[in-house]
């Protein structure tokens, strides 16, 4: 569990501690025999072409087991490719037809397979249940049927949302006179729908035909991973005012008047046009060049991070090409210092509590007081937000973060929940693709091929293997040996 502060040692990791906790409830006597199998369910989509095509979205399904050490347990090794659906494009709700299969399989083992121990060669029944899924935020959608965006867009808040509807763009449509008849074209009537009558739930995943899923707590993990990465392109999209990035758009200043607050930042009539009044969280060019020179000379530990002075553009005006652990650094490190003495103090320390927060959220160990406390003051820092940004910064993604705490405290440390490894099992099976007019048997083949090297890699001790190869860095364990000298 999250308040155990377990090390690098033989303890249970967070999730079989959950398990063990709530195990009477939850799913019953499958953790009474430590040898059963909990599973995480993990999936996404990709596209095995890269660049070339845009169109083509390929699903594999994972499952991860969970008994394992915490320090083994997410290795890519280990995942297990359960279902891979054909491409072209999203499954949607048809991602139930495919994981029919898989769920039969599931509903099997729950039921118990008969196998025997390789220890004790004694024969034991063998119980699996999958303890939750990891996705992004729009396969959650597709996964289990809820819906991820509009008006019910929080998935844990349901029918008790904290959303408001704002101004949105105005749709014009062109026609010519000639091809407007009434006769020809009727105008349908729409009724117009009340927030009232959308549903939360598209439809039924087929994952409720397990028996214990109701009783599960946690089914869907949000994923950190992309709520900072989303985040922190909001943050220093609307500092740098990067086109397509920023929330400082001319509508966001039309909310501002139509909710009548923060007047200083209307839009002012200037003849026939107006003119955008500088906000607060705005920097100019000479700002923008001190921000982008100090992260030029950041010097990280090596393995630490990528070096983000690759990612500046030749002018030095432009950060480009952030990946995904760049916006993670820049978040939790880089950005509480980098504004420091360019945006004044309340700006300041709101971005360095909104970066602290993420970064005790992503420590390796967690402690139940620190995350009720986190609980507590992530609202005062959406709150401290507000007060800075126009209300079109504010979207889903920025509000999940109010739940985050509590995923914390149902899974323990975010690496068993996040899409980091995920996303780079997805990038292994990109590298199998030869035959781009056959990926999937590319991936297929090449997986299958992959897996019996590694099972037979492990019978030899005296070759130097994946797994037995020595670090590219030297352990400090080997430092004490005194083999290594200074002189």
């Amino acid at each position: 569990m999250a308040q155990a502060e377990e090390e690098s040692s033989g303890k249970m990791s967070s999730a079989i501690q959950l398990m063990v906790r709530h195990g009477k409830t939850l799913i019953g006597n499958l953790v009474e025999n430590a040898r059963n199998i909990r599973l995480g369910l993990a999936t996404d989509g990709f596209n095995p072409f890269g660049k070339m095509s845009s169109s083509y979205s390929m699903w594999p399904v994972f499952l991860i087991p969970y008994n394992f050490p915490p320090w083994e347990c997410m290795e890519q090794s280990n995942f297990m490719m359960g279902l891979l659906i054909l491409g072209r494009e999203c499954p949607g709700k048809d991602i139930d037809v495919f994981l029919e299969p898989l769920i039969e399989e599931l509903l099997e083992f729950w039921k118990g397979v008969r196998t025997i121990d390789a220890l004790t060669e004694k024969s034991f029944v063998l119980h699996a249940a999958v303890i939750w899924c990891i996705h992004d935020y729009p396969a959650l959608s597709t996964l289990s049927g809820r819906v991820s965006r509009g008006y019910y867009a929080c998935v844990r808040c349901d029918k008790n949302p904290c959303s408001k509807r704002i101004r949105r763009a105005d749709a014009t449509k062109l026609e010519r006179v000639k091809d407007v008849r009434p006769e020809n074209n009727p105008q349908p009537k729409k009724r117009k729908r009340d927030d009232d009558d959308v549903q939360c739930w598209k439809r039924k995943s087929c994952l409720w035909d397990l028996p214990y899923w109701a009783s599960l707590k946690l089914q869907h993990n949000l994923d950190v991973m992309h709520i900072e990465k989303n985040i922190c392109d909001y943050i220093f999209g609307t500092f740098h005012g990067i086109v397509g990035k920023s929330k400082d758009t001319v509508n966001a200043r039309k909310d501002l008047e139509d909710m009548g607050i923060r007047k200083h930042l209307h839009l002012k009539r200037d003849g026939n046009s107006y003119c955008v009044p500088p906000a607060p969280y705005a920097i100019n060019k000479t700002q923008k060049i001190a921000f982008l020179e100090f992260l030029r000379n950041v010097k990280f530990s090596d393995g630490y991070a990528s070096s983000l002075a690759t990612c500046i553009s030749a002018d030095g005006c432009n950060l480009q090409g952030l990946k995904t652990h760049d916006c993670h650094i820049l978040l939790q490190r880089i950005l509480p210092a980098a504004v420091r003495g360019i945006m004044s103090k309340n700006i300041y320390e709101a971005i360095a509590e909104l970066g602290n927060f993420f970064q005790q959220l992503c420590a390796r160990t967690l402690k139940l007081d620190v995350l009720h406390r986190m609980k507590e003051e992530i609202p005062i820092i959406l709150c401290k937000l507000e007060k800075i940004f126009p209300p079109a910064f504010f979207d889903v993604m920025l509000y999940l973060a109010v739940h985050l705490p509590d995923d914390a405290i149902l899974r323990g440390p975010v690496q068993y929940g996040w899409m980091y490894l995920v996303e780079r099992r997805l990038l292994t099976l990109k590298h199998f693709v030869r035959n781009m007019a056959r990926p999937e048997g590319s991936i297929a083949e090449a997986y299958v091929a992959n897996e019996c090297l590694h099972a037979c890699s492990r019978y030899f001790d005296d070759l130097d293997t994946r797994h037995n190869r020595a670090g590219r860095n030297r352990e400090r364990l080997d430092l004490r040996k005194g083999d290594i000298s200074v002189f």
